[in-house]
């Protein structure tokens, strides 16, 4: 589309681009698709002869979402101050037709939208003297009396499909203008001088032409079928999003098996940030570092990373036993500014994100973040829900069944959302809750459960707390509806949406907790993360596992337990009892032989249970088995997982128990 940036009307006749040379079936022949990114045609003004009084605009348009900023279908207008005309569309798809006078726009307007990926066909005029003239589909929708006597126009280029200049967007931070292309198609344009072209074409059979087949609009999230482990996937969105990036790296997917049928999806699209997927499609966020808003545009996070140039995700470790990906991205303002940069070093804010999976489909977050500033307001945890082009919040989202919550203590609630007075973000919910699910109507629902420690949270009160969203949020949806995240490419702060037309996202709630560590200015924060069948409250012996680990021993030594892992390792001065082995050097290289064996026991119980269990053992290779209280145990995973310094066995156990038992490695 980049191509129609040449003068393609020229090639045309002088009043009428029939766009013959298009890419689509159109109304007549072809039609351009435009690919709402930068697509155009401009037309000199030399070679556009200007209208003497009376001038009609006739064009046919197909949407397939619109502009987030006034965007013109066709327009000839000054760039610096209003003059000229313009026929565009708004960000509901209403149609607009304006003509400069004394200084100022004086415009007619449709009061209704267009239809999305529909033909409509626009015809104005503007009648010298008289006044402006709107109709859609052969049917006038609007008018608006001016005596003016002509438009000038002469001077100024003819732009199809795109802003001549920034426009601001629409309903929030208008201070920032962007650039606005029409993603859709165009056909058949012409420009009339005939007084009478309008109540000619008024009087006309209006039918509608067939539309194209554009390209479907779904987020990706990988194909099917696949095994336990993570995955480099190259994802595809649509070809005109697709052709924009830079570089070949593709994205990681984490799949849990057929049993599980929810993933993890790290996509360039969204910067990277890891979403939990259900099986009905349906995205969760559990966001990422945000920082005060010190970079001049809005607040900086990876949100604002609208091409990914600040973020990366790899594979770290993959085996059967667990999946480890790494997410490193910098928090940066839309301006690609890092926040609290080091004038002198040039430092900034540094966010490292580790997640590792296990089959039981449970997630570990460890969030690192160095920054020189971490006395300053942060945001890391926020309950984000994703929305294909298609959705809107209540697709998603039940009113009555929106989240539950629960604490260490077995205590537990379900909220509604509250639609009662203005829009909130802080209503509190449960006291001491770290355990919460989201309910995205599906059977499989994203959860998390926040290290609980006693320490000072981001908001300043002490160990974990859940904050629920609330009141009515605008007139579009009752819940907050944003679309300047994901997928979309302007550099917005923020940006209301109205209709379902583009990837947008909206908010159930924000989650605060004490850090894990700080050293210096290394902030680590923590929490279990993965999809669900369960409430809030059937994830407490999850939770218990994790937080309140039961003790591990060998040989009478205490295995340390990694809540960073969810996992027991075992270091190289931890003694080992190794049947049928003498004086074993607990430091040396491991290795199971026929006759050896490693027992351990693991002192469970109903406030220590065990819900899924690893265990790290640095050194040992080998095929093994397993038995827990001297009988076969045969569902285990085992991986090794090499490094510099040496192999690791990495075992894990779908071992639920309450109560004292006997792990023996053979």
């Amino acid at each position: 589309m980049n191509a129609l940036c040449v003068l393609l009307a020229v090639l045309q006749a002088l009043f009428s681009l029939a766009f013959d040379d298009g890419t689509v079936p159109g109304v007549k022949g072809q039609a351009v698709i435009f690919d709402g990114f930068d697509s155009r045609v401009v037309v000199p003004a030399a070679q556009v002869p200007a209208p003497s009084r009376h001038f009609t605009v006739d064009v046919w348009v197909c949407p397939v979402a619109f502009p987030k900023s006034p965007c013109p279908v066709v327009c000839r207008q000054r760039t610096d101050a209003p003059g000229g005309w313009s026929l565009w569309l708004d960000a509901l798809g209403k149609v607009h037709f304006q003509v400069a006078s004394a200084g100022e726009w004086v415009e007619a307007c449709s009061p209704d939208g267009l239809q999305l990926r529909q033909w409509s066909r626009l015809t104005a005029q503007f009648r010298a003297g008289s006044g402006l003239y709107l109709a859609v589909n052969g049917k006038q929708v609007a008018k608006q009396p001016i005596e003016l006597p002509w438009v000038e126009q002469e001077s100024f280029d003819l732009w199809i499909g795109r802003t001549p200049v920034r426009t601001p967007s629409f309903y929030e931070n208008q201070s920032i203008p962007i650039y606005s292309s029409i993603d859709g198609a165009i056909d058949e344009l012409r420009i009339i001088e005939d007084k009478n072209a309008y109540s000619k074409q008024l009087k006309e059979r209006f039918v509608r032409p067939e539309a194209p087949e554009f390209e479907e609009r779904v987020l990706p999230s990988g194909p099917g079928g696949l095994a336990f482990g993570a995955w480099y996937i190259p994802l595809k969105y649509y070809s005109a999003f697709d052709e924009r990036w830079r570089g070949d790296t593709p994205d990681v997917v984490v799949s849990f098996g057929p049993e599980q049928p929810h993933r993890v999806v790290f996509w360039r699209g969204i910067s990277y940030a890891p979403c939990f997927v259900t099986e009905k499609g349906n995205w969760m966020c559990n966001e990422f570092v945000e920082r005060k808003k010190v970079t001049g545009w809005g607040c900086p996070e990876s949100m604002s990373d609208k091409h990914a140039d600040f973020s990366s995700v790899r594979i770290i470790e993959n085996t059967p036993a667990r999946t480890v990906v790494l997410w490193r991205n910098l928090p940066v303002g839309v301006n690609q500014k890092i926040p609290y940069q080091s004038e002198e070093t040039q430092w900034g804010d540094c966010s490292e994100e580790t997640y590792i999976f296990y089959p039981d489909g449970v997630g570990v977050r460890k969030m690192v973040v160095w920054s020189d500033h971490l006395d300053q307001w942060y945001e890391w945890c926020q309950s984000l829900q994703v929305l294909h082009p298609s959705q809107r919040p209540e697709d998603v989202l039940d009113a009555g069944h929106i989240m539950s919550v629960a604490a260490m203590d077995g205590s537990s609630a379900t909220y509604a959302w509250d639609f009662e007075g203005t829009r909130r973000q802080d209503e509190p919910s449960l006291k001491g809750a770290n355990i919460q699910v989201t309910y995205l109507k599906s059977r499989w629902n994203p959860f998390l459960i926040l290290e609980d420690g006693d320490g000072v949270n981001e908001k300043g009160g002490s160990g974990p707390a859940i904050d629920r969203y609330a009141g009515k949020w605008s007139d579009f949806s009752a819940f907050p509806w944003r679309n300047h995240w994901p997928v979309a490419q302007d550099y917005v702060i923020g940006r209301y949406a109205c209709v379902a037309d583009a990837p947008s996202h909206t908010y159930t709630a924000t989650q605060y907790n004490a850090p894990h560590s700080i050293e210096g200015n290394k902030m680590t924060k923590l929490m279990l993360c993965g999809c669900t069948e369960k409430d809030a409250d059937g994830l407490l012996p999850l939770a218990k596992s994790w937080l309140r680990a039961p003790t591990l021993t060998c040989g009478g030594v205490e295995v340390p337990y990694d809540v960073t892992q969810r996992a027991y390792v075992f270091r190289a001065a931890n003694p080992v009892i190794l049947s049928e082995a003498k004086n074993p050097d607990p430091s040396a290289s491991l290795r199971m032989t026929e006759g050896a064996s490693l027992r351990m026991t693991l002192e469970a119980s109903p406030e220590h249970p065990a819900d899924g269990l690893c265990i790290v053992i640095p050194g040992l290779t080998g095929n093994l088995r397993v038995e827990v209280d001297g009988k076969p145990f045969t569902d285990f995973k085992a991986g090794v997982r090499n490094a510099w310094d040496g192999p690791s066995l990495i075992l894990w156990l779908p071992l639920h128990a309450e109560k004292t038992v006997t792990i023996e490695i053979l």
